[in-house]
């Protein structure tokens, strides 16, 4: 009776929002997907998926005896809305809130509500600006990756996470300027975990120089705090609930930045990092990267790709960091001479290394994603797509789960 009734709910869900879809379609959809006050303007967006996981606890050949993969058939409703001050390319403040709605077809335990909210600011004077992205996601769904759980009964894992960044800069010439950066990110994990809450505080300063009218020169230096606390009672017998200690960054970038050739664009900066545990535990340095470039090959063909290599403190141990080189790569082409269908292909790889000290010492993990999309844009405000997954992790630490994840989706998208 109660999958009679979900599934009845489902029918109710997809048939309001094709409903709406269809006495959209008749009226101007800025009559009833945009609202504006006085200079604010308010744009409602929904959208309604069906995912098929065929793993969804992340398991595989590490698994506890008596553990076994499981797929199941996820519904996610997700409605949000923009509220927006200004214009998306000029001087902007954008207050945005989602809420993601899961529902198992038969792990009717691990249906859960997630929430989204961001605000992102973008003021630009003649010789001062200002960005800055702040976010807050309040989460509570199965946790992949490194952090896979062994308990399926209970897999969810509630969990909060913070980021915000901002950056402030002024030209001191036409081609000379200045800025200064700041961010901080936390996880602040549901009590009784034996996850580690984490957060990081960092500041740069740096110096940009115009060597043509669309490239520039850089160099920054930085610093930065990552500190880890434990989510259960102090107990001298059990190491995760003891505070471990904070981890300082310093190190240094040179790069640049803009459009290198008209059909080549981005930014490259290389540098060099120092590590260290405030109880001398480790000490270590490398070299750090971070680039991105969009390349158009034709009208209807973009590619992207970039490489990152930076430092994480860890949520499984105190005193252990590790090193992450992450490789992606992208490919959109505009099938249509209207450009209406849209295919998207691309992946990822991530190689963790953790230090030579500490519980995981020597330890490496390894993920590999890949995806493709097929998206037809019915209207600018009405979109439906198919797309694929797949996600692979391993590591050659025993206690970490090895696993394989194959996820197929069905979306659609009602608005700006």
């Amino acid at each position: 009776m109660l999958r009679s009734r979900r599934g009845q709910c489902r029918l109710t869900i997809a048939a309001g929002l094709f409903a709406a879809g269809a006495r959209a379609l008749a009226l101007d959809a800025s009559d009833v997907l945009v609202y504006s006050v006085g200079p604010v303007r308010v744009l409602p967006h929904v959208t309604v998926s069906g995912t098929y996981d065929d793993n969804i606890f992340y398991q595989g050949n590490k698994s506890l005896p008596g553990v076994r993969v499981e797929d199941d058939f996820i519904t996610m409703v997700s409605p949000a809305v923009k509220v927006q001050l200004g214009r998306s390319l000029g001087n902007h403040i954008i207050l945005s809130y989602e809420m993601d709605q899961s529902l198992y077809a038969r792990n009717n335990a691990q249906d859960h509500r997630d929430h989204l909210l961001s605000l992102n600011t973008h003021l630009q004077g003649n010789r001062l600006s200002l960005d800055g992205n702040d976010s807050v996601q309040f989460l509570s769904g199965i946790l992949g990756g490194s952090l896979v759980q062994t308990n399926t009964q209970n897999a969810r894992v509630d969990r909060t996470v913070f980021l915000d960044r901002y950056r402030l800069e002024y030209g001191l010439t036409q081609k000379i300027s200045t800025y200064i950066e700041g961010s901080y990110d936390a996880t602040d994990y549901e009590t009784g975990t034996s996850l580690y809450d984490a957060n990081t505080l960092r500041g740069t300063a740096g110096f940009a120089f115009k060597i043509t009218p669309k490239i520039r020169l850089f160099g920054e230096g930085y610093y930065g705090q990552s500190a880890v606390d434990p989510n259960r009672p102090f107990n001298p017998a059990d190491p995760t609930s003891i505070k471990g200690p904070h981890l300082d960054v310093l190190g240094g970038f040179i790069g640049a930045s803009g459009d290198f050739h008209p059909k080549l664009t981005g930014s490259v900066k290389v540098g060099y990092e120092t590590r260290s545990f405030s109880n001398s535990s480790a000490d270590e340095a490398s070299p750090v990267v971070e680039a991105s470039l969009t390349g158009r090959i034709n009208d209807k063909t973009t590619a992207v790709l970039s490489y990152s290599r930076r430092s994480s403190v860890s949520v499984q141990a105190a005193s252990q960091s590790f090193a992450s080189d992450v490789v992606s790569a992208g490919l959109d082409r505009v099938l249509s001479a209207d450009g209406k269908w849209v295919a998207r292909l691309g992946g990822n790889f991530e190689n963790d290394e953790y230090e030579n000290v500490g519980t995981y010492r020597g330890r490496n993990d390894k993920s590999y994603r890949a995806n493709f999309a097929l998206t037809y844009n019915i209207r600018l405000w009405l979109s439906t797509s198919v797309s694929y997954e797949f996600e692979k992790h391993i590591s050659n630490e025993l206690s970490i789960i090895d696993y394989e994840v194959n996820r197929v989706s069905l979306r659609v998208s009602v608005g700006y």
